[in-house]
């Protein structure tokens, strides 16, 4: 069974699979990459009003919890610290 963590952002609810596993990186206060355990051409690129190291524990905490819970729970939301927002969330393919 598939399962999938949430994000809301300023266009709605994103859903991101993480199956097989994600890593999360903080790149700046306006942008962090999701690279999914899937792919080794793209990853996800989010672009975030302040994000802190904050942000990424609250995805890797939904992770966890997404894989503890049962087949029937396949939606997790990411519990967005205070003050921290994700705007958007694009697919990017890896510079050559």
């Amino acid at each position: 069974m598939a399962k999938y963590i949430s994000l809301v952002t300023g266009a709605g609810t994103e859903l991101v699979p993480c199956g097989e596993g994600i890593y999360v990186k903080r790149v700046s206060a306006t942008r962090l990459d999701i690279y999914l355990a899937a792919s080794v051409s793209h990853h996800l690129r989010c672009v975030t009003v302040g994000s802190t190291q904050a942000l990424v524990d609250a995805i890797n905490d939904a992770l966890v919890v997404a894989a503890e819970t049962s087949w029937t729970n396949v939606v997790v939301p990411v519990a967005l610290p205070s003050g921290q927002t994700v705007t958007s969330i694009t697919m990017t393919a890896f510079a050559a």
